[in-house]
């Protein structure tokens, strides 16, 4: 499966192997996770109600330092899987000149409105939820879509644009984004 990321998730950390005699153990073979979370001043809250996570290893073309330049690439993943308890999707390397499969994106309370999450028909049926997190009126959602899925909210349906860049509010029945 090929997936576009178009935003990430608050929470990221990083795991590296237990052999500390290696001088490189914090350069090889190290894994990094984004997730969904709430940041609350400088604190970070994990308030999963749906808990997953997503993964880069080092082969994977994903560079920490600058996480941003991951956005608008598509990456080969396998997944979404589900394992003890929790939703995974591990981007195995970057690709150039595919059209991706699906798309992630994280959604938050404040930029696209109020997602009533234990009402049936909150999103479309292709809608992967990876990770979301939730603590009173406030939620991120980090989700995987296909092109022609949506999300709805208070504010209305949200789509991935015609660009396959970003979210944008779906007018509906003429078929326009605003």
């Amino acid at each position: 499966m090929y997936v576009r990321v178009i935003n990430f998730g608050t929470n990221w950390w990083m795991m590296h192997p237990s052999d500390k005699d290696d001088p490189y153990c914090f350069r090889r073979r190290v894994a990094y996770f984004n997730a969904a979370a709430l940041k609350s001043g400088r604190r970070l809250h994990h308030s999963a109600i749906y808990p997953g996570q997503i993964r880069f290893n080092t082969q994977s073309g994903f560079d920490p330092e600058f996480p941003s330049r991951a956005i608008g690439k598509t990456f080969l993943c396998s997944g979404p899987n589900q394992f003890a308890g929790k939703v995974h999707l591990l981007f195995q390397r970057l690709v150039k000149d595919v059209d991706p499969d699906g798309y992630l994106v994280a959604l938050n309370s404040v930029e696209h409105g109020l997602i009533r999450f234990r009402k049936p028909g909150w999103m479309s049926s292709g809608v992967n939820p990876i990770s979301i997190s939730m603590r009173g009126p406030r939620f991120e959602a980090m989700l995987l879509l296909r092109a022609d899925d949506w999300i709805e909210s208070d504010l209305g349906r949200w789509r991935v644009n015609e660009n396959g860049d970003g979210l944008s509010l779906f007018c509906g029945q003429d078929g326009r984004f605003s």
